[in-house]
């Protein structure tokens, strides 16, 4: 299911996130968020989503005035991407950030 005021990709019939009970069916170009990332981590991610031909749709949280003055580094950017595109965004955000059990087990 989709989530039109969050625009996520959920599991049950009433968003988890943002408590909203209109959700439908998602289809190709709606935009799906994809992750929130810090500001040294979401340049990587663009690169890496342009480099895999993935448009996307970046939102920092602060916005501008806020950022100057707290400084870029406390900046928090969320990603949205089509759902038709979603798979393959998730692919590399996972080969980016491996889940934290896979990281633990390497570490070992």
């Amino acid at each position: 299911m989709y989530c039109e005021k969050c625009n996520r990709i959920i599991e049950t019939d009433r968003c988890p996130f943002c408590k909203n009970s209109k959700v439908r069916e998602p289809e190709a170009k709606d935009p799906c968020f994809l992750t929130e990332q810090p500001y040294l981590s979401s340049g990587i991610l663009e690169d890496l989503l342009k480099q895999n031909n993935i448009p996307y749709l970046k939102k920092d949280v602060m916005g501008a005035g806020m950022a100057i003055r707290v400084g870029p580094m406390f900046e928090m950017s969320r990603f949205y991407v089509s759902y038709d595109q979603l798979g393959g965004a998730q692919e590399v955000i996972g080969n980016l950030f491996p889940p934290a059990d896979e990281t633990e087990k390497e570490e070992q």
